[in-house]
């Protein structure tokens, strides 16, 4: 009977060191899990070893020794019978603390000493360290071992009340066995048949994992960096359409690009016609994705389709919705000095202005003598409470998706139409007749400039090529499979034309399109009311999707996946809609970059320009000591002005900076990059971006969310927004965050659940509750 398992201290260097062994994703790790279940014997990893007997099993290396090492105590212990990625979690968390605890260095936040007694516990599942959780527990004292110089932890309990104690029985036996093994002896007597599964050493990883970037090239991602279930996503042809989800830093536009590249080749190599258009949200992410294509495979440019659609054989397409709706609008065709904006997603910053303009105006002339008598109180307390840059992103929202596009701009069918649930409170005749008085002004000022919005543009080529004449060409001129990344960021008017762009699977019409989308609709500001179901009408597939799920976080430290998802979770019962995708989440660290990671930080001061100083300062001061680049720092500001007060400062101290101009701005990333110059953005703009450590001015009571919003239906709109926000802005950091708020102000809201959970290091007022 297996009565313990024992990893060699220097075993656990390597199991903390193997990019494979960190993920239920990967195939060694699938074995790994068969083994402490003790359902196999096959260990396949190259650099460390199995022995077994009839007591219990030993993975060592071979330099190992039976000085330190840590024992699962089998008789007792049962978390190994979770399922495969709670067991991977339980497994390397107690590896890193083990190295931790050897290397005299401070406890992860998962981690807590129990006072005046030698037990620890690890909280692998969830996120949050609760009551009522399963926790790891460790005994560190194994006095009589210690006298003779044998320093082991014993893993004896997963539980969630805590009320265990040890035995040393099985320790004991462990130790009798360990000791008297020649680890480099066995080492060589055992079978020399390669059965191995690629792993990398810690060697190896020192320099791979922490310097890993999206352009290593296309046979290096395929040979060591993707996750068996990433690499089965990539090297598979597409039969239907196909959606892949998963948290942000988990790897989903890379796979796409990957994937693209792999049946591009598979074309080439047979000599057969292939077709593909890759959809992105603007005109700079578009840029990006170019970039990794070239970067990551030589013949991209050989297969990339030209202007006038003059194909190679086997061709790719890479383009905004925008750019391909004015392309086919056919004889209606339009210059483009009649774009609001050539880019889609700047094109609907200056719909706000517009419909700001026309807001004014219609407020000021119509609201006193009529308007405030006859619309509801409801509404009225909406517009009275909303603050003004979310009220006008609701309204532009109303005039895209209601009003032009499931209306028609017809006014009765615009009344009558079914109200997402984050939109307008609209209940009498007259509040939709002050929205679409709005309307009204605003298409007026854009016919009276001659331009087009980036609805009116999409909403056109629909009709174009909803038609007959298109059907018969889609054959000829389609692509046999669409792909689209960010699909969160594009509303149901965008959605509605993907279906048209691919081919018919026959000659008569049916089949269904070959279209893959990439999403996480906790970074959704496309349509805030989007669901599965809008997505799928959207799309017309009327069928199951073929669905593929991203589990292991890549970007993220845990500490700052801890925070994201306690972010969302906060605001989980506040959206019926609003997803956590890291539930389901594992991890890909390594310890060489966890030597890296710091715990997120809430510090306040006593006001804004404190609050940029100590944030600058604090991102110089992670600089120089975690030897990182400043174009690898992200300095948010929650609104414009703390915006361009942190440009200021950054000007008058003669900091090196760059901002960005609009969401992922590619030129001016690349001029950071060039200059080792640090990143200044408003929040709105870090979709899509990548940082070692991310700064955060600006979040306090009162910002994050508008305090005025409290108790108001516009509460619920504005908040959800901000856990957009704050999510997207948290999982742009890769090792560390600081967080600044104005004590005057006080903590905000959206992360009292943080604070009380100690996810984020609070330095900051006392909240109630708070010890």
């Amino acid at each position: 009977m297996t009565n313990y398992i024992f990893i060699t201290y220097q075993a656990i260097l390597l199991f903390a060191s193997d990019r494979f062994l960190q993920s239920s994703e990967n195939e060694v790790s699938s074995c790994l899990c068969k083994i402490l279940r003790l359902q196999s014997e096959e260990w396949p990893h190259f650099c460390i070893h199995m022995y077994k007997n009839e007591r219990g099993i030993v993975f060592y290396t071979d330099d190992s020794t039976s000085k330190e090492g840590v024992l699962f105590d089998l008789a007792t212990f049962k978390g190994f019978e979770e399922d495969d990625r709670t067991v991977i979690n339980i497994f390397q968390k107690t590896m890193k603390y083990a190295i931790r605890y050897y290397s005299n260095l401070p406890l992860a936040s998962c981690e807590r000493q129990i006072p005046n007694t030698a037990i620890t516990i690890i909280y692998p599942n969830p996120f949050v360290a609760t009551k009522g959780v399963p926790k790891v527990v460790i005994d560190r004292n194994s006095s009589k071992l210690k006298k003779k110089g044998i320093n082991y932890l014993t893993v004896f309990d997963y539980n969630t009340d805590g009320k265990s104690s040890p035995s040393f029985t099985n320790l004991t036996k462990a130790y009798e066995d360990v000791r008297i093994l020649n680890f480099k002896q066995i080492a060589c007597d055992a079978p020399k048949e390669d059965t191995t599964i690629r792993g990398f050493s810690s060697t190896e990883l020192n320099d791979k994992a922490i310097k890993l970037d999206a352009n290593i090239g296309y046979d290096n991602w395929l040979e060591y960096y993707l996750t068996d279930v990433q690499r089965r996503f990539v090297c598979s042809e597409i039969i239907g359409p196909e959606r892949l989800e998963g948290a942000a830093g988990t790897g989903k536009t890379i796979s796409l690009i990957l994937r693209s590249i792999y049946m591009l080749k598979k074309h080439i190599d047979n000599n057969s016609e292939f077709h593909m258009i890759f959809f992105t949200h603007s005109l700079s992410t578009k840029e990006r994705i170019i970039n990794i294509f070239t970067s990551n495979w030589e013949d991209y440019e050989l297969c990339e389709e030209e202007k006038e659609g003059i194909r190679p054989l086997q061709s790719i397409k890479v383009t905004t919705l925008q750019e391909w709706s004015a392309e086919h609008l056919g004889t209606n065709s339009i210059s483009e000095n009649e774009f609001l904006d050539k880019d889609a997603a700047e094109s609907k910053e200056l719909q706000i202005l517009y419909i700001e303009e026309a807001y004014d105006v219609i407020k000021k002339d119509f609201w006193d003598s009529s308007f405030d008598l006859l619309c509801s109180n409801r509404f009225k307390n909406f517009l009275a409470f909303t603050p003004k840059e979310s009220l006008l992103e609701l309204f532009r929202q109303e005039i895209a998706v209601l009003i032009k596009g499931r209306a028609g701009c017809d006014f009765d069918r615009y009344k009558g139409i079914k109200r997402p649930m984050y939109s307008l409170p609209l209940e009498v005749d007259a509040d939709f007749k002050f929205v679409n008085m709005v309307f009204n002004k605003y298409q007026y000022s854009l016919e009276k400039v001659g331009q087009y919005d980036s609805d009116d543009i999409t909403l056109s080529a629909l009709g174009h090529v909803c038609t007959p004449i298109w059907n018969r060409r889609r054959m000829r001129e389609g692509y046999d499979v669409c792909i689209i990344d960010e699909t969160h960021l594009f509303n149901i008017n965008e959605l509605s034309v993907f279906h048209y762009v691919t081919k018919l699977e026959n000659q008569e019409g049916g089949g269904f399109p070959k279209i893959l989308f990439a999403i996480d609709k906790s970074q959704a500001t496309g349509d805030w009311g989007m669901d599965d179901v809008s997505i799928s009408n959207a799309l017309q597939f009327g069928v199951d999707l073929n669905k593929n799920q991203f589990n292991t976080v890549f970007r993220c430290s845990p500490d700052i996946v801890n925070l994201a998802f306690n972010i969302l979770s906060s605001g989980a019962n506040i959206f019926t809609n609003f997803e956590n995708p890291l539930s389901y989440s594992s991890f890909d660290f390594v310890k060489e970059e966890e030597a890296k990671t710091e715990v997120p930080e809430y510090t306040f001061v006593r006001n804004d320009e404190d609050a940029i100083n100590e944030g600058v300062e604090w991102a110089e001061r992670y600089c120089s000591e975690k030897k990182t680049s400043k174009n690898n720092v992200l300095i948010i500001g929650t609104n414009d002005l703390l915006v361009n007060q942190i440009d200021k400062y950054m000007t008058t101290h003669n900091k090196p900076f760059e901002k960005l101009v609009s969401r992922s701005d590619e030129a001016s990333m690349k001029k950071a990059n060039e200059g080792n110059k640090f990143v200044v953005s408003q929040i709105d703009y870090v979709g899509g971006l990548e940082f070692d450590a991310v700064v955060i001015i600006g979040v306090d009571n009162g910002r994050v969310p508008p305090s005025r919003t409290k108790n108001s239906d516009a509460y619920h709109v504005v908040s959800y927004a901000w856990h957009n926000r704050m999510y997207v802005a948290v999982t742009r950091a890769k090792y560390a965050v600081k967080i600044m708020g104005d004590v005057s102000r006080g903590a905000s809201d959206l992360l009292y659940s943080s604070i009380l959970s100690k996810t984020v290091k609070y330095n900051g007022p006392n909240i109630l509750g708070q010890e």
